[in-house]
């Protein structure tokens, strides 16, 4: 899949109480779909997911998604501390129609955050996982900087695709870049460069079936029609009425319903 473009982390609203202001990010997403950004994040750190409880990040989840346009990139954000619980709403993210999954890096139990661990983690989720993951790293808010050997090493996994890297750290950088520039993918693009996923594809062949019914073929009117109103004797030749008004005019025309 491509990731090419901006694709801006969105907040999650709040009432004064505390409850999640669902109306708000609908009307929010629906305003970012008519941007030029490629995509959207949904539940990254900007979204405040870690203080959400489960059925709420499952909600946020389904409103974004259901405002979102079709040819926007949907990520999902789905890390939490257990892969298996990551996992959960990972799928429940792949069921919903996103487009990719953004994995923020276990943190918690630090001094298990050993590269054989991380590394069995990111490949555990990669492995089940329906959507293809980006890795996520913001020691600033976790407090562990996944180091970048382990994210060269992860990145032939064919199922991890990206890293959104919020260290801050150009050297890192640079030396992913160039641990990495070795991996190469395929992808489906449109003719203009951009990006195609299942949920586009499945949105697209949706507008397509709904044109189609839209459709109808007026060409046995015209025939019968045709033959009801030209005289017999303009042409110079005897018609069987039955036949001409069995038989589609060859300049038979469909009119689309607006």
């Amino acid at each position: 899949m491509l990731l090419s473009g901006i694709f801006p982390p969105i907040t999650t609203p709040f009432y004064p109480d505390g409850e999640v202001y669902y109306k708000k990010i609908e009307t929010n997403v629906e305003r970012y779909s008519r941007t030029p950004v490629a995509g959207i994040v949904v539940l990254g750190s900007t979204g405040e997911a870690i203080l959400l409880s489960d059925q709420e990040r499952r909600d946020v989840l389904k409103t974004a998604l259901a405002a979102a346009a079709p040819n926007k990139v949907m990520i999902a954000g789905t890390g939490i501390e257990s892969a298996h619980e990551t996992l959960r709403l990972t799928e429940y993210a792949a069921e919903l129609g996103y487009d990719a999954a953004m994995v923020r890096t276990p943190h918690y139990y630090k001094k298990q955050m050993l590269p054989a661990n991380l590394l069995a983690f990111y490949r555990t989720v990669a492995d089940r996982s329906a959507l293809p993951i980006i890795i996520y790293n913001f020691p600033q808010a976790t407090g562990y900087d996944i180091p970048a050997e382990i994210v060269i090493e992860l990145s032939g996994h064919p199922n991890i695709v990206a890293i959104k890297e919020s260290s801050g750290n150009l050297d890192k950088v640079k030396a992913m870049v160039a641990g990495t520039r070795q991996v190469k993918r395929q992808t489906t693009v449109t003719e203009t460069f951009e990006a195609v996923t299942p949920r586009m594809l499945k949105a697209a062949a949706a507008e397509s079936e709904k044109q189609s019914r839209e459709l109808v073929s007026v060409a046995s009117l015209a025939g019968s029609a045709e033959a009801r109103e030209r005289p017999a004797a303009s042409t110079g030749h005897v018609h069987d009425g039955a036949d001409s008004a069995t038989k589609p005019s060859s300049s038979a025309v469909s009119v689309v319903e607006n």
